[in-house]
């Protein structure tokens, strides 16, 4: 089982853990990020996302954010 939640629950503006399946790393997600993350985001087909020449596939919750939510 992936420790990642699908990036259709994915909040880009809230700091989090994302995975880039191309490159095959994670990353902390900086909130900057939302404003071209919104824009220029296309979905890749199977819950990836494309975005900045990346493809994420996931993310995680960074530990102690009070304003992840856990479903």
């Amino acid at each position: 089982m992936s420790p990642f939640r699908p990036m259709t629950q994915f909040d880009p503006s809230r700091p989090a853990l994302v995975h880039d399946r191309l490159n095959a790393k994670t990353f902390e997600w900086s909130p900057e990020w939302r404003v071209s993350f919104e824009r220029y985001k296309r979905e890749a087909g199977l819950g990836i996302v494309s975005w900045d020449g990346l493809l994420l596939d996931g993310w995680a919750p960074i530990e102690g954010d009070p304003f992840s939510h856990h479903p």
